[in-house]
């Protein structure tokens, strides 16, 4: 079994690369299930109920998200709507939506799990690796992905180092910058972060000249995401259907 995971769509560039390529990626690498993290999805930060919509249509089976789960306030209220939408289990507000959810496939049960890391993080609201085990004691499934949303690689690999023989992959995401530590261990594979979907020409997905300005100037500016074409990032996991466990872990990054 080959599970695709698309890193952090970023903005509508990012949208729309993901959605034009989805389908060609699925068919050329054989893929079975897909999981994208789209909590940049709309205008860089959030996403809402048609941008949720639009991705699954394209072929995703589960959205993750992250810090800016809730960013955009209408998105709480609908999110009873959108069953294979993930925010993370540790991060307020708890009441609504779900953190992990289970879909079948090729007779597998897959359950996707989305959290948050706590290093570096403002917007944590309990211990991530006390929120794992509550939801592992209540998740029944053949093999189980978690999305790991953080900005510590460290964290990202002790997370990977406790719950390593518990699931089947450990994805990181975040920092909209790929890395090259992907690996499997135990029959887990794991990747520090997966990368983002979004402008190419930009710094992490936002305009270039505005991140400078704030940056080096101190000039106040708002959150405007990069314009031009898309990089695709992510990783494809190929999973051992008679033992549940992951055999490989391969990078992708498509440039424009």
């Amino acid at each position: 079994m080959n599970i695709l995971f698309l890193g952090d769509v970023v903005a509508r560039s990012g949208r729309e690369a993901v959605m034009k390529q989805l389908k060609t990626l699925q068919n050329t690498y054989d893929i079975d299930f897909t999981i994208i993290n789209g909590e940049n999805a709309a205008h860089g930060k959030g996403i809402t109920k048609p941008i949720y919509d639009g991705l699954m249509s394209s072929g995703a089976d589960i959205i993750t998200l992250g810090n800016h789960a809730f960013t955009r306030r209408d998105i709480i209220p609908k999110m009873s709507e959108c069953p294979y939408l993930l925010r993370p289990a540790n991060m307020d507000p708890l009441n609504c939506g779900r953190a992990w959810a289970v879909r079948n496939r090729n007779g597998k049960r897959i359950a996707v799990m989305n959290l948050l890391g706590e290093v570096f993080m403002r917007d944590t609201t309990g211990d991530p690796f006390l929120a794992a085990d509550r939801m592992l004691s209540m998740i029944d499934a053949d093999i189980i992905i978690v999305d790991f949303h953080a900005e510590a690689t460290s964290e990202k690999m002790i997370f990977f180092e406790c719950f390593k023989e518990d699931v089947t992959a450990v994805i990181g995401t975040h920092t909209h910058v790929q890395t090259a530590d992907e690996k499997v261990e135990d029959g887990c594979a794991f990747i520090s972060d997966a990368g983002m979907c979004g402008p190419y020409d930009s710094i992490l997905g936002r305009d270039k000249q505005e991140i400078i300005a704030h940056t080096t100037a101190g000039i106040a500016t708002h959150y405007i995401p990069a314009q031009g074409p898309s990089v695709i990032m992510g990783c494809v996991i190929t999973v051992d259907e008679e033992t549940n466990r992951a055999v490989s872990i391969e990078r992708i990054q498509i440039r424009p």
